[in-house]
Formats: C-alpha cells, sequence, structure tokens
C-alpha cells in the first residue's frame, strides 16, 4: 500500500483485503457447509472496510451522528463507523443503477439473514452473485489506485 496513506486507511485496507482472502478461502473449503454463508459476511466486512477506506482518504467521516447532527456517535468509547448499506448509498449517491450497487445491495439483506435468521444452503444458487462481489472489489481496488504490493493484491482467489 502507498506509502503516503495515513494509518487508518492503510489498516482499513488490510483489513479489507485480509477479510477478502478469508472469504475466498472459505468458500474453498469443499467440507464447509457455511460457506456461502461465511463468504457473504466476510465478504461483508470486506466491502464495508474498503469504503472506510475510501472515505478518509477522501477525508469523508464514515460516522453515525447524534441526533443534534453537530457530534459524532460513540459506542464503547468508538466512533460508530457506517454499515455497508449507509457506505453504499453514499458511495453511490449519483449512481443508482450501478451493476456494483446493485451487486452489494444484493448480499446486503443476505447477509443480515445469515446473522440473524436460519439460512438454507445458498452455494449452487448464488455462485455467479459471489464471483461477481469478489470481481467487483478488485475493480474498486484498482480505481482506488492503492499501491498494494503483489502479495497484498488479491488475484484469481489468492495473495
Amino acid at each position: 500500500m502507498s506509502r503516503g496513506l495515513p494509518k487508518i486507511v492503510k489498516s482499513c485496507l488490510a483489513k479489507a483485503l485480509d477479510s477478502a482472502l478469508l472469504a475466498i478461502e472459505t468458500y474453498n473449503k469443499p467440507a464447509i457447509k457455511f460457506r456461502s454463508g461465511g463468504y457473504i459476511v466476510l465478504m461483508n466486512i470486506a466491502w464495508t472496510s474498503l469504503f472506510h477506506a475510501i472515505f478518509i482518504r477522501r477525508g469523508i467521516k464514515p460516522y453515525y451522528k447524534e441526533k443534534d447532527e453537530r457530534h459524532y456517535k460513540k459506542v464503547d468509547g468508538d466512533y460508530q463507523f457506517w454499515e455497508l448499506k449507509t457506505c453504499v448509498k453514499h458511495y453511490f449517491s449519483n449512481d443508482a443503477n450501478s451493476p456494483i450497487r446493485k451487486n452489494l445491495e444484493f448480499f446486503i439483506p443476505l447477509r443480515n439473514k445469515l446473522e440473524h435468521k436460519f439460512m438454507p444452503s445458498l452455494d449452487p444458487t448464488i455462485f455467479t452473485e459471489c464471483q461477481s462481489l469478489l470481481m467487483n472489489f478488485n475493480k474498486i481496488i484498482e480505481k482506488g489506485n492503492y499501491s498494494a504490493p503483489p502479495q497484498h493484491k488479491i488475484v484469481n482467489g489468492t495473495r
């Protein structure tokens, strides 16, 4: 990653890349029954962290505000970062029909169901959407012009 990036941006990017790689590893293990569920949850973390890095790099504070709109909300002493749905809304504010946005909006409610309810196996029915989720992640990484060293790039699911 570029030497000139702030520490928090580097940290968010590292978390995003590690989460994406772990998602790929989870999805590629045939013995795991919760493969697609694990993949979706981990890619949600990856995307959220990537958006946080992008916003912070742009000088935008991706934190929820209190009702007074002057102060940022804190949870357990830390600022409450935007969840993925809010990040998507802000990032794609001028492009409601972006295919990347639509792909993310497909997975957000699935992730919520996975976390809070029982879900049957999804693997055979969402393979192409999962693949798009990863390919779109790579596009945004490249678009952000983050000069990650080769060992941090996601290429064909490996570092």
